[in-house]
C-alpha cells in the first residue's frame, strides 16, 4: 500500500489561495483611496457651487446685466466644467474599478471551483475508503515500527489539509459574495454619477445661455457702461494718488518717531502671515490683480492695472480687518464709496474700498476678522475693492489670503 505526497499540491493551492486574499485585501483599500479623493473634490466643487448660486440669489432672483455678474456666471460656468471633468473621472474610475473587479471575481470562481474539485478528490481517495475505521488495519499491515509511524503522520496530515481547505472553501467563498455585493454597490454608484452627470450637462447648458443674454445686453448698452467703467477706474486712480501720498506720509512718520518695519502679531511678523490672512468679505473674486483679460464686453475704455483684486459679494456684506493692525485712514472716493487703510507696521498695509459704510474710526486698533464696514452697491453690483501693499508696492492679495 503507497502513500503519494498529493498534499503537497494541495498545501501549495492552499497557500496561493491566502496570498490572492491578501492582495484582494490591498486592492480594496487602493480602490477606495483613489475614489475618497475623486468624492472629496467632488464635495468641494458642489460647496462652491452651491456658495455661487447662494450668492446669485442674494442679488435678485434674475441677473442684471451688469459687468460683475457676467463675471459670476462665468466663474460657475468654468466651475461647472470643472465639476464635469471630475465626474467623469469618477465615472472612469468606477468602470475601470469594476472591469478589473468582474474578471477578479470570474478568476476567484475559477480558483474556488479547483479547490473544491481537490477537496473531492481527496475525500473520494481517502475519506470514503474510511482512513479513520482502518488505522489499526494499516498499523498491522507495516513492515516496521518506522513505516507504521510514517503512514500515520500521513494520515494525520491527509485529515488537516482536508479542514485547511474546508476552511480555505469558506474564505474563498465569503469573499466571492463580498465581491459580488460590491460589484453591485458600484454598479449603482456607476448609474447615480451618469444621472449626475447629465444633470450637470444640463445646468451647465442654460448658464451658459444665461451668459449669452447677459453678454448680449451689456453689448446693447455698451455706451453706457463704459461711461461707467471710467468713472470706477478713474476712482480707482484716485485711490492709487491718494494711497501713495498718504503712504509718503506715514512713511515720514514712521522714520521721523522710530516705529520698527514689522509689528509682531501673534508672534508673528506680517511677512509670516503670507497666506494665512482671512477673506476681506466672504463672496467670489470678479476682477483679479494686475493686468487680465477681463471677462467683459467694453471695447473702448482699457482697464487699468488691478491693484487689487474685486470681490463681488451680497448686498449689505460686511467687511473684516485681515489681520492686527491700526485705522490710519478713512477717506472718501467719488465713485468708490468709503475707503479704509489699516497699517500693520511701517511696512504693510491693507486697503478696503467701496464701502457705504464704516465701523471704525481713524486711529482705531482692530483686531484680526473684526467687522470694519459694510459694502457698498454700485452699478455692478456690491463690489468690494481690497488691496495689500508693501510700502508703495501693490502685492497680490491672493498670494496672502488662505485658501
Amino acid at each position: 500500500m503507497t502513500y503519494p505526497c498529493k498534499h503537497i499540491s494541495i498545501l501549495a493551492i492552499i497557500l496561493i489561495g491566502l496570498c490572492v486574499n491578501l492582495n484582494a485585501q490591498d486592492d480594496r483599500e487602493l480602490e477606495k483611496q483613489s475614489l475618497d479623493m475623486l468624492n472629496r473634490n467632488m464635495e468641494r466643487e458642489a460647496e462652491e457651487m452651491a456658495f455661487i448660486n447662494k450668492l446669485i440669489e442674494s442679488n435678485g432672483k434674475e441677473l442684471k446685466a451688469t459687468d460683475s455678474n457676467l463675471a459670476l456666471l462665468q466663474e460657475k460656468i468654468e466651475l461647472g466644467r470643472s465639476a464635469l471633468n471630475t465626474i467623469d473621472k469618477y465615472i472612469k474610475e468606477l468602470q475601470k474599478q469594476l472591469k478589473e473587479k468582474k474578471q477578479a471575481v470570474k478568476q476567484l470562481q475559477n480558483s474556488l471551483e479547483d479547490v473544491k474539485n481537490s477537496y473531492k478528490n481527496l475525500l473520494n481517495r481517502y475519506y470514503n475508503i474510511r482512513v479513520k475505521e482502518n488505522t489499526w488495519m494499516i498499523l498491522m499491515a507495516s513492515e516496521s515500527f518506522a513505516q507504521a509511524y510514517k503512514r500515520m503522520k500521513y494520515v494525520k496530515e491527509i485529515l488537516l489539509l482536508l479542514k485547511a481547505q474546508s476552511i480555505k472553501i469558506k474564505e474563498m467563498t465569503d469573499r466571492l459574495n463580498d465581491e459580488i455585493v460590491d460589484i453591485s454597490k458600484k454598479e449603482e454608484l456607476l448609474s447615480s454619477n451618469i444621472s449626475k452627470k447629465q444633470k450637470e450637462m444640463e445646468i451647465l447648458r442654460i448658464d451658459e445661455k444665461k451668459s449669452k443674454s447677459v453678454y448680449s445686453e451689456l453689448k446693447n448698452k455698451n455706451a453706457e457702461l463704459e461711461k461707467q467703467l471710467k468713472e470706477r477706474e478713474e476712482s480707482y486712480n484716485l485711490l492709487n494718488t491718494q494711497m501713495r501720498e498718504h503712504i509718503r506720509k506715514e512713511m515720514k512718520k514712521n522714520l521721523e518717531s522710530g516705529i520698527t518695519d514689522e509689528m509682531l502679531i501673534y508672534g508673528k511678523s506680517f511677512e509670516e502671515l503670507k497666506g494665512l490672512l482671512p477673506q476681506p468679505t466672504i463672496g467670489v473674486i470678479v476682477r483679479p490683480f494686475g493686468d487680465h483679460k477681463a471677462k467683459s464686453v467694453y471695447e473702448t475704455v482699457k482697464a487699468l492695472p488691478n491693484n487689487g483684486i474685486d470681490i463681488l459679494t451680497a448686498e449689505n456684506a460686511e467687511v473684516y480687518a485681515v489681520s492686527k493692525g491700526i485705522v490710519t485712514m478713512i477717506g472718501k472716493l467719488p465713485a468708490g464709496g468709503i475707503c479704509i487703510i489699516v497699517s500693520h507696521g511701517a511696512a504693510y498695509r491693507t486697503v478696503y474700498a467701496s464701502l457705504s459704510s464704516a465701523l471704525v474710526k481713524e486711529g482705531d486698533e482692530v483686531k484680526a476678522r473684526q467687522k470694519i464696514g459694510i459694502v457698498k452697491k454700485s452699478f455692478d453690483g456690491p463690489v468690494m475693492h481690497f488691496e495689500l501693499r508693501k510700502d508703495y508696492e501693490p502685492q497680490n492679495p491672493e498670494e496672502w489670503l488662505f485658501n
